[in-house]
């Protein structure tokens, strides 16, 4: 146990160092070397890309709302360890997407948020919280896979009897993995069994934390996927409106389609939230010039768009609020008495 002078000595000192390293990463990430030049070019299309204000302005206010449907997911799986009040728990969106900036994979948006609980464990917070990243991998699954069936065909990967048989391959796959998802995710108490059976000798440490994937009916897990699609329209919207906004002359449904198999490949590489902004960009260049090389459209010079966009994005969804969740971190209790 600890006393109340270190345990406050300890809490203060984690949350300096979170502020001071968050801060640091952003400033790197945003405003050093050639950086600055894309930051330069970005404001300048931006301003004189037609409406791209009145659609940049549409997409950045989009993101209040994409915050507040993962507070409600996250709230309403959280309550079964404590009640949370939602401005509590917004804020505690925002201090985990501010540690998650320098840890491997978003881990760090589970931790940033476990910590504002004052009784609930911090262990079966951390589980309840990956149900929610579950069900947002799960909507992203199957919004790439359905966009990925549609874009081999249009991008003329499927010419032949040999790609034709491979496509259909992919389809099944897709299909199954799918499948596969749904019924584990709609059956999530099942990881309390196989725990039990994996682990005989470890049970009686291991399953009173495992036991919250016992609290969660179908219903709500249901709502818990329908907060995750909505945050998914919203987040994929601001994408395309992003593109329009920067002059990528694309139909929505194009776009939709690019941007569904965009962010499948981003969430399937491993990465850390910063270097994910380079990723990101390299992966939609990739996607969009495949597209407009089947469609024989020249890309050349469309392609510092699609990059400007997929960085606005990451801007708005990432680095804004882990900016503003640092104002947040003095909530975040590391150690308690």
């Amino acid at each position: 146990m600890f006393s109340a002078k270190v345990t406050k000595i300890a809490n203060v000192g984690l949350r300096l160092l979170i502020v001071v390293v968050t801060l640091w990463y952003l400033i790197d990430q945003l405003f050093t070397g050639e950086k600055l030049t894309i930051l330069k070019d970005f404001l300048v299309v931006w301003h004189y890309s037609g409406q791209g204000e009145l659609l940049s302005i549409i997409a950045v206010l989009l993101m209040p709302l994409n915050l507040l449907l993962e507070t409600l997911k996250w709230r309403l799986l959280v309550s079964k360890l404590e009640r949370v009040k939602v401005n509590k728990a917004y804020t505690a969106v925002l201090s985990g997407i501010s540690v998650s900036m320098f840890m491997p994979n978003r881990v760090g948006d589970y931790l940033g948020r476990v910590f504002i609980l004052e009784k609930g464990s911090h262990i079966k917070g951390v589980l309840v919280t990956m149900i929610g990243s579950l069900a947002q991998l799960l909507i992203t699954m199957i919004a790439g896979g359905v966009a990925l069936l549609f874009f081999l065909p249009e991008a003329h990967f499927v010419e032949d009897t040999l790609s034709g048989w491979l496509f259909m391959a992919i389809v099944v796959l897709v299909f199954v993995l799918l499948l596969a998802g749904l019924l584990l995710y709609f059956n999530i108490n099942l990881l309390y069994i196989i725990t039990k059976k994996l682990f005989p000798v470890k049970s009686p440490k291991l399953l009173p934390y495992v036991e919250v994937f016992n609290f969660y009916g179908r219903r709500q897990l249901a709502y818990v996927l329908g907060f995750s699609a909505l945050r998914y329209v919203i987040f994929s919207l601001q994408f395309i409106l992003f593109l329009w906004a920067f002059g990528v002359q694309i139909s929505y449904r194009e776009a939709l389609m690019l941007v569904a198999l965009s962010y499948l490949l981003i969430t399937l590489i491993p990465t850390i939230a910063l270097s994910e902004l380079g990723v990101r960009g390299s992966v939609s260049i990739y996607l969009f010039s495949a597209w407009f090389a089947a469609q024989h459209i020249a890309f050349e010079k469309l392609s510092y768009s699609v990059f400007l966009a997929s960085t606005a994005v990451w801007v708005v969804n990432i680095a804004l609020p882990a900016l503003l969740g640092v104002f947040f971190v003095y909530r975040l209790k590391f150690f308690r008495r």
